[in-house]
């Protein structure tokens, strides 16, 4: 097969790379006839600094990133386009020792996700509680805000964010520069086994249905080379679905933890992929299967109408209006792509190209599968979201 010029994609070492990663190295991007160069970056604005400047072509990306580059807030103008979704969900929010006492004096407990939003809306109102996040345009704030504000508080008064790469999250925390954190697998395991902290949320705990990372790509480079572009998102759409296999845990997470990609502690990264939260040092662990999902052929489809409700959450803290940002975000998602890419291999493609968000309470079938497909993708508080 003829491999196509090397595709600079590049990632920040964290679980959810795990698409690109096993794309590459179990041989699915070069049956394809793909040749994929991946780059490791440190942090997440490395990575949008080299998308905007075409040093990179494509990358593993957090979604609202990717959004808030389509609509010009970046170093250079370059629309960022996102044919598939890498995974679902995988943040965790985790307190320091200290703070994790004064939650649990007012009330709080892990895993309650209102009880946990009232007890921190409880601690500030002196001062907002420090919180390290790896970017602001991000899930991670954006669900620590949509818990705060359907809460009825204002989120700027409850947190005070502070960027921190993944790698030095844990730092930040130990040296008293914050006073928790929000991160992607495996940085919270590795935090919470050290004895740093103590989980009190997982990410779906506040959005069954929130995408975390995407693939993104440069509209530039898209129109220039859709057959590559399709291409990727067959071999990114059979690596998802092969790591969110059980019974490849263990091989992923040894190819994971190699030092060129995460460099971190095999166990830590099998149980990430199995859906074991470490939630104390003691060992105490829960199984959460919403936790951390790769599986494409469920949540691999750029929905419009996600983008679109993650972009108008954000519009007023990005200075743009809500309208444009609905635009751009619907814009952005390449369900075109995706649709052209995927129907030669069969895979469940729904009817529309946007749904009601938060509607979707249980696994949801569609036509000609007899899998349940979709969701759940309710949120904590049970709102639903018509982007139409």
């Amino acid at each position: 097969m003829i491999v196509s010029k090397a595709i600079n994609i590049g990632f920040v070492p964290l679980t959810d790379a795990a698409p690109l990663i096993l794309a590459v190295e179990m041989g699915f991007a070069e049956e394809e006839g793909l040749s994929i160069n991946l780059v490791r970056e440190h942090n997440w604005s490395s990575v949008r600094d080299k998308l905007s400047f075409g040093v990179l072509d494509g990358a593993h990306i957090l979604l609202p990133m990717a959004l808030a580059m389509s609509l010009g807030l970046a170093p250079a103008p370059n629309k960022i386009d996102i044919p598939i979704i890498l995974n679902m969900n995988g943040n965790s929010f985790v307190a320091g020792n200290k703070l994790t006492k004064k939650i649990k004096a007012v009330g709080g407990v892990f895993g309650k996700t209102k009880d946990i939003g009232e007890a921190l809306i409880t601690l500030t109102q002196e001062s907002p509680i420090r919180v390290a996040v790896p970017f602001l345009q991000s899930m991670h704030v954006t669900m620590l805000r949509h818990l705060i504000s359907q809460l009825g508080h204002t989120p700027e008064t409850v947190f005070d964010f502070h960027v921190c790469a993944p790698s030095s999250i844990e730092m930040a925390l130990n040296t008293g520069n914050v006073d928790a954190f929000m991160v992607g697998a495996p940085w919270a395991t590795n935090a919470i086994d050290n004895g740093s902290g103590h989980l009190m949320l997982t990410s779906n705990s506040i959005w069954q249905g929130a995408p975390e990372k995407a693939f993104g790509i440069r509209r530039q480079w898209l129109d220039e080379h859709r057959n590559e572009a399709e291409q990727m998102v067959r071999v990114l759409y059979r690596a998802a679905n092969w790591v969110s296999n059980p019974s490849n845990a263990s091989v992923a997470s040894e190819i994971l933890s190699n030092p060129k990609y995460l460099d971190l502690d095999t166990n830590h990264i099998e149980s990430n992929l199995r859906g074991d939260i470490l939630v104390k040092s003691n060992g105490m662990t829960i199984n959460e299967p919403l936790a951390l999902q790769f599986d494409a052929k469920r949540i691999g489809f750029p929905w419009k109408s996600t983008a679109a409700w993650i972009a108008e959450q954000n519009a007023p803290y990005w200075g743009v209006s809500i309208e444009d940002a609905r635009t751009i975000a619907r814009e952005a998602c390449r369900t075109d792509i995706y649709r052209s890419a995927l129907e030669s291999v069969k895979a469940p493609l729904p009817s529309a190209n946007e749904k009601v968000e938060g509607s979707l309470k249980a696994r949801t079938s569609v036509s000609g599968f007899h899998e349940p497909i979709f969701g759940p993708d309710a949120f904590f508080d049970g709102i639903t979201f018509d982007v139409a």
